[in-house]
Order: structure tokens, then sequence, then C-alpha cells
């Protein structure tokens, strides 16, 4: 298998140090990088995004001090990270890098299943803490320390703007890559079917894999996600050495 770039973008809230422990689990020829958004992890110190577009052309930016044009890569997206992993898709092919070997979409909905919850990063702090924990597992520490609920309701107030006023534009081809949708069961944020909807976004093969847990199924299930990504990408690879 020859050495391929896999690019992880975190969910709302998240810094792409969520990935750091696939490292020792991806299979060597798989270099993966990180990519942290504006205003936190290591770019604390930069103005956060919020919006969507924004968020992908930044993203882009730092994919192109990675790669060169042509050069083999795949992107990992988790919930807000699938939207963003979704319109960067087209800003490389557009921007002659070629399309990715493969698109991984975990715990988001396809883009174009609409949003059945009203906004809420306006809402005051109250009731914005209220919808936070419908997602679960954002800890309790966060709360309870004023200093890191400063930091990062501020962040989470952001990436929740880009996620609820994002606009779905129909492209005009569908995805040109292989898809792999990963999802929780018992996530109350979204359904199966709106994750099983990214099928209608390739021309290419499309494949679900579910778990047990919830929206956060990607902290507890680290080996699997790994192996998901190791055989898929080995696949690729060999398909591809067919086709040339």
């Amino acid at each position: 298998m020859a050495p391929i770039t896999l690019f992880f973008i975190p969910y709302a809230g998240g810094s792409a140090s969520v990935s750091f422990k696939w490292k020792k689990l991806l299979l060597p020829q798989i270099k993966l990088v990180p990519l942290e958004l504006a205003g936190r992890g290591i770019r604390s110190g930069e103005p956060l995004k919020d919006s969507i577009e924004e968020m992908s052309e930044d993203l882009l930016l730092k994919i192109s001090q990675e790669i060169a044009p042509g050069d083999p890569y795949a992107i990992y997206g988790h919930s807000m990270g699938t939207m963003i992993a979704f319109e960067l898709y087209y800003k490389l092919v557009a921007g002659g890098y070629g399309k990715p070997a493969h698109l991984f979409v975990s715990g988001g909905r396809a883009p174009h299943v609409p949003r059945d919850f009203p906004w809420a990063h306006d809402l005051p702090a109250e009731q914005f803490r209220t919808h936070l924990q419908r997602y679960g597992q954002l800890s309790e520490a966060i709360f309870d320390n004023r200093e890191l609920y400063d930091y990062f309701i501020p962040v989470l107030r952001a990436d929740f703007k880009a996620v609820e006023t994002y606009e779905y534009m129909a492209p005009a081809v569908p995805l040109n890559c292989s898809v792999t949708a990963l999802t929780g069961l018992t996530d109350n944020t979204m359904t199966l079917q709106d994750a099983e909807a990214w099928g209608q976004h390739t021309d290419q093969n499309f494949r679900i894999f579910t778990f047990d847990g919830g929206h956060f199924f990607i902290h507890d299930e680290v080996e699997r996600i790994t192996q998901i990504i190791n055989e898929t990408l080995e696949r690729s690879a060999v398909t591809n050495r067919m086709q040339h």
C-alpha cells in the first residue's frame, strides 16, 4: 500500500486532538494529519470562524501546506466535521488536488437533510447549556469550571452558528469518491436514515457502519474505527492499482 495522508476534522467544540489516539493503530502507510479549526487547541489565539464556508476555506489552506496536487489523501469528519468535509471535497477538486481516495463521514446527517430542531447558538446562557447536554458526554467539568466554561462557550456558539446557518446548495456533480458513513445507534441528534442518506451523494461505493454508542461513539470505539479506516484505505489502494 502506497503512503496516503488522512485528514481528520473534529466536531463542534472539539479539537483535532480527539484523533491522536488513532496514530498507533493506523497502518504505518497512513499519515494522520489532525486539522485544528481556528480558535481552539494550538490555534486558540486565532479568531473563531462561524460559518461552514469560512471553516472549509481555512482548512483548504492548511491542507495545501500538507499535500501537493495529485498526492493521495482521504478525509474523516465527525458531526460538524462531515459538513466541512463535504464542502472541502469540492474546493479541493476545484483547486486541482484531485478527488480523495475516500471520504469518512461520522456522526453527521447527509448535508441535504433538513435540521428538525430550532437554532440554539443565540440562546441565553442557561438555555444554551441545557441544549448542549442533549449531546451527552459534554463533560460536567466544563460546566463546573468557570474558566473552562468561559473558554468553551464562545467556541461552541460559533460552531453551532456554523451548523445552524449552513445552507445546502446541490452541487452540479455528485462526490466522485467512495463514502463510508459511521453512526451511533443511540445518537439522539440524528437518525440512521439521516446517515444512510449520504449514499445519495456519491456515484461510487457507499457503506455504512453502526455503533452501539451515542453521538460521541468516536471516543469509545477507537479500535473499531481505525480498523475500518485501515481496511477501507487498503482496499481502495488495491482497487486503484488494478485500474492503472
